[in-house]
């Protein structure tokens, strides 16, 4: 029985000699096999051995720091219980031997150990292999039946991959005020609440295609006693979905297909008045483009820079006949369409200190008879889990509406809010 298994161990050494003769792991390694084959020569048993053994995995493969041997080696060496087999038993021993050998590796050769425990654990599921997080000694003493035809008699679960990821946030803010009718400087109370909604869907092949879907809508209210027809009006409200389809020409180089839809929920009114400047579908915009989206690292900041040179198509429809005028349509309308180029420059979500996110966008087209720019920045100070204050700050210039132009701006238009409030984020 002794030669049996002595002339299978000679033979799996033999075969990892000849694979692997330029290793770091080898070099280490060959000068403890002999101290496994005597070891081994000390073991009887009456069993019949397998052809494949898992304890010895932890030798042949890549240098990992492994918590049960040093638990171990800090708790004074190994446990004194006795198994309930002679097997069990027998798989300990092999154990224990490969333990002083990697024990002896993290003590004088510690620049060979490529990974730890919890990160080869990780990497396994990142690669879609499942296992559990056992400590090593308990894996060498759970008999297991591994199938011959198993490369490296290494039994594993192999999943398919999921390239799917979601992510939100919802976020409630709220701001009050309150000013007497005699106070010394004036001024309105009022009472403002935005609700800020933000989910996307992404895929990622991690190869070629990749896809992403987001979709963001904010809506805010107000009070204000100089509006008596109206007790809230909306101060801010978007509905916004943006889907990109890419694929990866070279390193940080996607050709992309880009579809932006953008519109309103509700309502908003003039002071005083039952006429509203814009409703639901009345600006309605959409925007498909083809080009190429590059992103770089440029000081820890991750970009990305969308091109479309002459690929962009813009459309605009307003149902409302009374508010065509007012979105540069013209009489008679309801929606106009054109072709230009299109440069959107963003950054993704970006932690610019421990407590402040940053996420930024600019938006340039032009068809060369109008021009659209837009640039919007969001900045997001945690207080807490939950508490989060926030400062949007919004650009925009558009020359295809003239009655937009104001005396003072011209086509430019400003907007900013700063808000306190309750986030969840998923």
């Amino acid at each position: 029985m002794k030669l049996k298994y002595n002339l299978l161990l000679l033979s799996f050494c033999i075969v990892f000699t000849a694979t692997s003769q330029n290793s770091q792991v080898y070099r280490f390694f060959n000068k403890g096999i002999d101290a496994i084959v005597k070891e081994a020569n000390e073991i009887d048993s009456d069993y019949e051995e397998e052809k494949s053994n898992h304890v010895y995995s932890r030798m042949f493969s890549i240098p990992v720091l492994y918590d049960a041997v040093i638990n171990k080696a800090c708790a004074g060496g190994e446990t004194e219980d006795e198994s309930d087999s002679e097997l069990l038993a027998m798989d300990e021993k092999r154990s224990a031997v490969i333990d002083r050998l990697l024990l002896d590796m993290y003590c004088t050769h510690p620049e060979k150990i490529v990974m730890t425990e919890e990160e080869l654990l990780q990497e396994m599921s990142l690669a879609g292999v499942t296992t559990d997080k056992k400590p090593a000694l308990e894996m060498a003493n759970a008999r297991v039946n591994i199938p011959e035809n198993v490369a490296g008699g290494m039994k594993t679960t192999v999943v398919k991959p999921n390239y799917w990821t979601t992510n939100g946030s919802i976020a409630m803010n709220f701001t009050q005020n309150y000013i007497s009718d005699n106070w010394y400087q004036g001024g309105e109370s009022n009472k403002t609440m935005i609700c800020e909604f933000d989910f996307d869907v992404n895929y990622n092949d991690k190869d070629r295609i990749s896809f992403r879907t987001h979709f963001d809508a904010d809506l805010g209210f107000a009070t204000t006693k100089a509006d008596t027809l109206h007790s809230l009006k909306t101060n801010t409200d978007r509905l916004r979905i943006e889907s990109n389809l890419g694929y990866k020409l070279i390193k940080n180089l996607d050709a992309t297909v880009k579809v932006k839809l953008e519109s309103q929920s509700m309502p908003s009114y003039y002071t005083n008045s039952h006429d509203f400047a814009s409703n639901f579908m009345a600006p309605f915009d959409a925007n498909f483009s083809v080009g190429l989206n590059y992103k770089p690292t440029i000081k820890k900041i991750r970009l990305e820079i969308f091109f479309a040179p002459l690929s962009a198509y813009n459309y605009r429809f307003v149902r409302y006949g009374k508010l065509t005028s007012r979105y540069g349509i013209r009489a008679g309308r309801h929606h106009k369409e054109d072709f230009g180029t299109q440069l959107m420059i963003t950054v993704p979500r970006q932690k610019i200190s421990q407590l402040v996110n940053w996420y930024s966008k600019a938006e340039f087209y032009s068809n060369y008879a109008r021009t659209f720019f837009q640039w919007e920045n969001k900045f997001d100070v945690s207080l807490n889990r939950y508490l989060t204050a926030s400062l949007n700050l919004y650009a925009r210039f558009d020359d295809s509406a003239p009655r937009l132009k104001d005396e003072e701006f011209g086509y430019w238009q400003l907007k900013e809010f700063m808000t306190l409030g309750v986030t969840y984020s998923w």
